[in-house]
């Protein structure tokens, strides 16, 4: 509270964003890749913020890291060349083989976590 912005770890500068967003009482929160950059020791604390919202608010969560979109979302899209391959809900999307078959080809496999 009596530091400023600029001493603040880059993970806590991320949750102040977070919580002036809030501060608006949003309907949607949007979030691009809320946790790049953010060192690993600080990535808990800001997914468990985020986890916690009210059930009001919705997350609209744009990631690249799959683990952590499979332990965060409750449905998902997946877009390829930024046209929509799918939605589904995570084991859907997991299970799905066009997905299989895109990310395999990109050497990545998705997976379903949880």
């Amino acid at each position: 509270m009596n530091q400023r912005t600029e001493h603040l770890a880059y993970g806590k500068r991320r949750l102040l964003e977070i919580a002036i967003a809030l501060a608006c009482e949003p309907r949607v929160l949007l979030l691009d890749e809320p946790v790049a950059g953010v060192p690993a020791g600080e990535r808990e604390e800001l997914l468990q913020t985020v986890a916690a919202l009210p059930a009001d608010v919705s997350v609209l969560l744009i990631e690249h890291d799959m683990d952590l979109v499979f332990s965060f979302a409750d449905r998902m899209t997946v877009l390829v060349n930024g046209a929509v391959l799918t939605e589904g809900s995570p084991d859907e999307i997991a299970n799905n083989p066009e997905v299989k078959a895109v990310y395999r080809g990109h050497g990545e496999e998705v997976t379903a976590h949880g």
